[in-house]
């Protein structure tokens, strides 16, 4: 009798066990704000786009900052793409996606996504489409600092 109960006893506890092993967290979940492991300041590399306009040398680059509640991304010359209110949850290996409030319209909602493509180098994509696609360019953010 006292070994049917021990046996019951570990049969029930091996189940408890099991169950907990099974129940992860949800990598759909939405958390508020942004990934630490994005905060920072990111940019591709500076290179010379006056030979795109006829001028000998104008040098610029794509930086895009990451915030605690906030993402802006810009071309050294230009308004770019901000967002705020921000949420974010993990999308597949080495990717993140944030969305929040376009900042230029509040009535609009804007995504963000990163994705690690290498050691120290993400892409950025804007609602879906690479931001360096179509310009000259590099595809390759690296993080300039931690600080934003």
């Amino acid at each position: 009798m006292n070994k049917g109960i021990q046996l019951m006893m570990t049969a029930v506890a091996s189940l408890g066990f099991l169950g907990a092993a099974t129940t992860s967290t949800q990598a759909a979940t939405w958390h508020q704000g942004t990934p630490t492991a994005l905060h920072g300041h990111w940019k591709d590399k500076t290179i010379n786009i006056g030979k795109y306009f006829g001028m000998k040398k104008f040098y610029s680059y794509e930086s895009v900052r990451v915030r605690k509640n906030s993402v802006n991304a810009y071309l050294t010359q230009s308004a770019g793409w901000h967002i705020k209110n921000t949420k974010w949850k993990h999308v597949g290996s080495k990717a993140y996606t944030i969305v929040g409030t376009n900042e230029l319209n509040e009535l609009r909602k804007a995504r963000f996504t990163f994705k690690r493509v290498g050691h120290g180098y993400v892409h950025v994509y804007y609602n879906g489409r690479n931001i360096a696609k179509a310009t000259p360019f590099s595809p390759y953010f690296y993080r300039v600092s931690k600080n934003a």
